[in-house]
């Protein structure tokens, strides 16, 4: 894709630092309830929110990868597992199914084994920090040493566990204990200065997605350098992301504009179908060109979709909404078929045996 390749080569940081931005998204009403005195949010509205964002469209594209790469099942005893193993959430956890249906839905797995743990380690966070995250970091540093130490760094499964990157969700977390903090004291921060480090950090984000482009080229040698240099997103992203709320408006603007905002509205779902969408493109036009020139409105078009028809109405409802719907439905075809009963054993004789 000649000058576009680097982002083949290098998009998968993206994952980083959905990670980080998962964490930061999570822990944020518990740092706030930690500054203002307030009771921690409930487990059971953390979950239900959990399970109304991400499952529902989840199932929704694992249905439709499966139907559509049904040939690609040894069997159907193999689609049975598949199946059953991505809809628990378990397969990043075996080789055969990290990233067998589709590729990016290993990170979804990782997601929800992370959203398990979370209501424990946010009770670790609220009693400290600063410790909660270096125990976090040390554990997932430890587990990349062990596993450089052992040759098995080489393989994309191994250096993508949960325990190699549960320091990028503690990074976040840090992340939004700091701006809590921060915020209550921001007069005290020079925004000039705040904006010089974002711009640095930045400027170490940019210079860093280049050697991971030009890395990315030997697959094996790829995944051993990022393994070995994955402990420096958490801190790079927690500064960025720190110093970028209390720097200048004019450079906030510049990471907050309206487009951002909507893709970030409908990242989940992009972030499912893009690849797909993507894969199908290119085997209708052939070019990588038009490929790329096309596949990213087909891929917005179908996030735009499912977010505002199925995500977005969801969150809205609830899962007592939701409950409710179902129950109604539920009523209503009940009703229906009591109708047609009623009908059918009123009408003629010879049409009934008809």
């Amino acid at each position: 894709m000649g000058p576009f390749t680097f982002i083949a080569r290098s998009g998968y940081l993206g994952v980083d630092l959905f990670f980080f931005i998962s964490g930061f998204c999570l822990y944020y009403p518990y740092a706030r309830a930690a500054l203002n005195g307030g009771p921690v949010p409930d487990i059971r509205p953390f979950f239900e929110r959990r399970a109304l964002k991400i499952i529902p469209s989840y199932c929704i594209a694992l249905a439709v990868f499966a139907i559509v790469y049904r040939a690609a099942f040894a069997s159907p005893q193999d689609a049975l597992w598949q199946l059953v193993a991505h809809l628990t959430f378990i397969h990043p956890l075996d080789q055969t199914t990290f990233g067998s249906i589709s590729g990016p839905l290993w990170t979804i797995g990782i997601e929800v084994q992370f959203y398990l743990l979370f209501p424990l380690i946010a009770i670790g966070f609220s009693r400290s920090p600063l410790l909660g995250y270096a125990v976090l970091a040390f554990g997932a540093e430890l587990y990349r040493v062990t596993i450089g130490a052992l040759g098995l760094d080489t393989s994309f499964w191994w250096i993508n566990q949960l325990p190699a990157v549960i320091d990028l969700f503690a990074a976040g977390m840090l992340g939004a204990y700091a701006f809590v903090h921060l915020r209550a004291r921001a007069r005290a921060i020079d925004p000039a200065r705040a904006t010089a480090v974002s711009l640095g950090a930045s400027l170490c984000g940019v210079v860093g997605l280049g050697i991971v482009s030009l890395v990315s080229g030997d697959g094996d040698a790829a995944h051993v350098w990022f393994n070995a240099h994955r402990f420096l997103i958490g801190p790079l992203c927690f500064v960025l992301t720190v110093s970028t709320f209390f720097a200048v408006p004019a450079w906030q603007s510049v990471l907050a504009t309206r487009a951002l905002a909507f893709f970030s509205t409908i990242s989940y779902n992009l972030y499912l179908w893009h690849l797909e969408v993507m894969v199908w493109v290119h085997n209708l036009v052939g070019s990588p060109a038009l490929t790329f020139a096309l596949s990213l409105p087909c891929a917005v078009g179908v996030a735009i979709l499912f977010t505002y028809a199925v995500e977005r109405p969801l969150l809205h409802a609830g899962i007592a909404g939701v409950g409710r719907a179902l129950r109604e439905c539920a009523a209503t075809s009940r009703r229906l078929l009591a109708t047609s009963r009623s009908r059918c054993s009123s009408a003629p004789r010879f049409w009934r045996a008809r």
